[in-house]
């Protein structure tokens, strides 16, 4: 009987499944600190992954204006360390309450 690594079983499993979203895009939920800095992830979360898009809460209305001068920036950050053109857009919202 041949042994399998756990790895291995999921990789061909979700290869297999042909899902619709790219998996590697959710990466950014865990490396998303180390992508936008510190700082800048104080005041800013990924929430949500639709359509290839990643939508950013935002706390301040001040950082949400800087945020959208960055966008570029962030993006690029990110295709470099997760994959290019994972996404093709970020949306920065403001928080409610």
């Amino acid at each position: 009987m041949a042994f399998y690594s756990l790895q291995s079983i999921l990789k061909k499993v979700l290869r297999d499944a042909r899902l619709p979203v790219n998996l590697d895009a959710y990466k950014v939920f865990h490396l998303w600190e180390e992508i936008a800095g510190e700082h800048l992830a104080g005041h800013a979360t990924p929430v949500r992954i639709d359509e290839r898009i990643l939508y950013v809460e935002v706390d301040d209305p001040v950082w949400l204006t800087q945020l959208r001068y960055m966008k570029g920036d962030i993006l690029s950050k990110i295709g470099r360390r997760i994959k290019r053109g994972v996404f093709r857009d970020i949306r920065f919202f403001l928080k409610n309450g």
